[in-house]
């Protein structure tokens, strides 16, 4: 059996052109999750191509012409972020290859199979984790085509009846290590700035905005065998341009006990790893956790939330601005709180502007006092959470918004989150821009506070609007003149600066709400 995974990048249009954007611009570390069900396919048999097209920032197959004329079975994964460039990809297949079966996975098609296979010409959706039922399906294909018997499978029958068959149950944490590590040797050389590996898979946490998948649950590899898979892939770092291996977790030490024995084992054997990893705010204030880590940590990030404690309690975090604040003066003892990305999340559906502001003053306090590393994010409406959950039971959002480029700067679905006035975003933004100011006067050289504005509130609300309702004029060319250029343009002349395309969005490099691209394993 030939096939064909395809693991699209996270885009938007930009000037008519499609551009890799978040995380995927700056390529962090391989899509793990597709990585691994190639290796799963690979070692039952099957021969398999591998359209990494988020190493070559392209929604364009057409390098892989040959490879889908030869496929017997297509595979695209694809989170709610990426879902856009999946159905562009899923459209050349098609315009190409009518007739070759596609199967669709990772946490998007999961929550809404039943809307994809009727949506869109595809016939499977592996639900949950994957790599089980890739193999399963691929044997199915090969021999009776009974797909009854594939576990996660939704599929369509001859007649366009949707079948939906069981989950299977969890793959338990010994079975973790059946599965094979990805072989990196073919990865293109110095393309991303790490390798990928996990730990464990889920989280006990439930946190509202979360759209992880697997929360309630937690599942961790044992020690030892977790340190002889890292061992596995140590000699494909080079193949990095930052020489990192980011554990994919998403919350490596959640277990802290057995995160202080990987830390321990991996400098008993002497090796040089170089991690990158999520850690919670109660476990780092364990000091033999954080002395063990030190040596082994490029960088990691905290999500901390919130900058007060009620809305950590309406989150479901489960810690406090005492924990949070405990967890950096640790992390100064022992020398590596510069490493630390202390992320928050401003806007949540709740807060006004005192509340965002209680946030950045936190936030702020905690970066003066400790130099931490601080990122700022605004809220965003992404499938899987239960604020997502409950935004779509009130008919404020659906799956189908998801389906086009430029949901990112759709304001509707901003503003559905977010219910802050744009006035006092601007307010807000420039509160921020003033603390960075002086954050820069001291780190110099260094992005020790991140943000971006948002983009909706940009592109729909630039701020010479203020000048339009100020002064109570109608349109652009009576505040600018009927002759200028801005007037002629029809576009604002005060509107925030254009970020760079990974830093459109208001998305930090490594987090967003939790969402992280592991690919077809979700």
């Amino acid at each position: 059996m030939r096939v064909v995974l395809c693991a699209p990048p996270i885009m938007d249009r930009f000037e008519d052109t499609l551009e890799s954007i978040a995380m995927d611009a700056h390529r962090e570390c391989p899509p793990y999750g597709m990585y691994l069900l190639r290796a799963a396919l690979l070692q039952a048999g099957h021969h398999v191509d591998f359209a990494d097209l988020i190493a070559l920032g392209t929604s364009s197959v057409q390098g892989f012409s040959a490879e889908i004329d030869r496929a017997d079975l297509v595979g695209i994964g694809a989170t709610s972020m990426s879902w856009p460039t999946a159905i562009e990809v899923l459209k050349q297949i098609r315009r190409r290859r009518p007739d070759v079966p596609v199967v669709v996975g990772g946490i998007h098609p999961t929550m809404f199979d039943q809307y994809v296979l009727s949506a869109f010409p595809v016939q499977f959706v592996v639900r949950g984790e994957g790599e089980a039922a890739i193999v399963a399906l691929a044997n199915a294909l090969a021999g009776p085509r009974n797909f009854h018997e594939v576990p996660n499978l939704s599929w369509k029958t001859d007649d366009g009846v949707v079948v939906r068959n069981s989950i299977e149950k969890l793959i338990r944490k010994d079975e973790l290590t059946d599965f094979p590590v990805p072989d990196y040797g073919d990865l293109p050389d110095r393309v991303y700035q790490a390798l990928s590996i996990e730990s464990s898979r889920g989280c006990v946490f439930d946190c509202s905005f979360c759209s992880t998948s697997y929360r309630r649950t937690w599942r961790g590899i044992q020690p030892e065998e977790f340190v002889d898979r890292l061992e596995m892939i140590l000699p494909h770092v080079p193949r990095t341009s930052a020489g990192h291996i980011h554990i994919i977790d998403d919350e490596f030490s959640m277990n802290v006990k057995r995160a202080t024995r990987i830390a321990q084992i991996i400098s008993q054997r002497g090796l040089d790893a170089g991690l990158v990893y999520d850690s919670r705010a109660n476990d780092i204030c364990d000091e033999a956790y954080v002395e063990a880590m030190a040596p082994h940590t490029v960088q990691f990030l905290v999500g901390a939330e919130c900058g007060y404690d009620e809305g950590l309690a309406l989150i479901g975090k489960g810690t406090t601005c005492a924990k949070l604040e405990e967890a950096a003066r640790i992390l100064r003892k022992f020398g590596i709180a510069d490493r630390a990305d202390f992320s928050f999340v401003l806007g949540l559906p709740w807060e006004g502007r005192t509340e965002v502001e209680r946030t950045i003053a936190f936030a702020t306090h905690l970066h003066a006092t400790y130099g931490v590393r601080v990122l700022l994010q605004w809220y965003c409406q992404i499938p899987g959470s239960r604020l997502w959950d409950e935004a779509a039971r009130k008919g404020l959002v659906t799956e189908a918004m998801y389906d086009e480029f430029g949901f990112f700067s759709n304001y509707y679905l901003f503003q559905s989150g977010v219910k802050i006035p744009t006035a006092d975003i601007y307010a807000i933004s420039d509160k921020v821009a003033a603390v960075r100011t002086v954050s820069q006067a001291v780190y110099k050289g260094r992005n020790m506070i991140e943000y971006a504005f948002p983009e909706p509130v940009a592109k729909y609300f630039p701020r010479i609007l203020e000048t339009f309702q100020q002064n109570g004029l109608a349109s652009l060319r009576q505040v600018a003149g009927p002759g200028s250029q801005a007037a002629r343009r029809e576009i604002p002349v005060e509107t925030p600066k254009a970020a760079p395309p990974g830093e459109r969005i208001g998305i930090p490099l490594r987090h967003f709400h939790g969402v992280h691209d592991k690919g077809a394993v979700t």
